[in-house]
């Protein structure tokens, strides 16, 4: 999601193809997600709640694009500037991301101790520069 933020030029924030694009990137992410693990899943076993399961494990990916989507659709209205939509967008995502570290220690049953959130920071700051060199080397 921070690639398909990042890399829309401002003119698609501001006609509304920004927001578009990252809709079709988290549902395509979704369903890729989804179809991948079921399909991994099926050659050990075949049950209805598996599937259930992945859609259920899928559900952040979904509302990781939901959110910096609609922020990206509301400087169509001109409520907010395009660039801000973007910046917000990104942050917003880079949010998301440093927590990776807080969901994965929770999910453990570890406690989140400094270091795990230092990672998370860091984790953030090595995804924005990803996305930038990506945006340099592309465009």
């Amino acid at each position: 999601m921070l690639a398909a933020v990042a890399a829309a030029p401002l003119s698609y924030v501001e006609d509304g193809t920004a927001a578009l694009l990252v809709l079709g990137t988290g549902v395509s992410t979704f369903l890729a997600h989804i179809f991948a693990d079921t399909v991994a899943a099926s050659a050990i076993r075949a049950e209805r709640r598996h599937v259930l399961e992945e859609l259920r494990d899928s559900v952040p990916i979904a509302s990781s694009a939901a959110v910096p989507a609609a922020l990206l659709a509301v400087a169509t209205t001109d409520l907010v500037s395009a660039a801000l939509a973007q910046a917000l967008s990104a942050g917003l995502i880079a949010l998301r991301v440093s927590g990776i570290p807080v969901v994965a220690a929770r999910l453990r049953g570890s406690a989140v101790s400094f270091r795990v959130v230092v990672v998370g920071v860091v984790l953030a700051v090595v995804a924005a520069v990803v996305v930038a060199v990506k945006i340099v080397l592309t465009h």
